[in-house]
């Protein structure tokens, strides 16, 4: 799984964004998280040989290429930072507290897509299981958890899993 988060309450200086990973625009889509006072845009990360680098991710939501496109059917990814370069808070910093039934909204072509969260977990890094596919429209949102200081590494992730319920028209 990708890493999602930089040192907390740590500046990391990154280079500019290679223009072979320049991440890919998703038009007006963006992903709202009522509990979480979360509305970020949502942008296309590119599946590189290494994975999804997500070094240039700020105050976004990552689509994960490779991962149904979101509003399709199967299990979409999308990814956020838990801390940005800065050292500050990312979109994703609370995303473990979510829980049954609270709702993910997925705005996308005048639509409002409405998810209710059905699973929280906490992952090893190399549990791809919750990337897995699915046979109805499903958002997997993924973010880092439990910086190790020594290592400089996230230990863990936090993946939630929402099953699309409902679609409407934007208000």
């Amino acid at each position: 799984l990708p890493k999602t988060g930089f040192a907390p309450n740590r500046v990391t200086d990154i280079a500019a964004q290679p223009a072979g990973q320049v991440y890919a625009d998703m038009g007006d889509m963006r992903l709202e998280i009522p509990a979480l006072g979360v509305d970020v845009p949502i942008i296309g990360v590119p599946l590189g040989a290494d994975g999804w680098d997500l070094t240039w991710l700020s105050n976004q939501a990552g689509w994960l290429e490779g991962t149904a496109y979101p509003t399709w059917e199967g299990n979409t990814a999308l990814t956020g930072h838990v801390y940005l370069a800065d050292g500050s808070p990312g979109p994703f910093i609370n995303l473990g507290s979510l829980f049954w039934g609270q709702r993910v909204i997925l705005h996308a072509y005048g639509q409002q897509y409405i998810y209710e969260v059905r699973a929280v977990r906490k992952v090893f890094p190399d549990n791809l299981t919750v990337l897995g596919h699915k046979d109805r429209d499903w958002l997997t949102l993924i973010t880092c958890k439990d910086f190790n200081e020594s290592t400089g590494e996230y230990t863990h992730r936090v993946a939630v899993q929402a099953v699309l319920v409902e679609v409407q028209p934007e208000p």
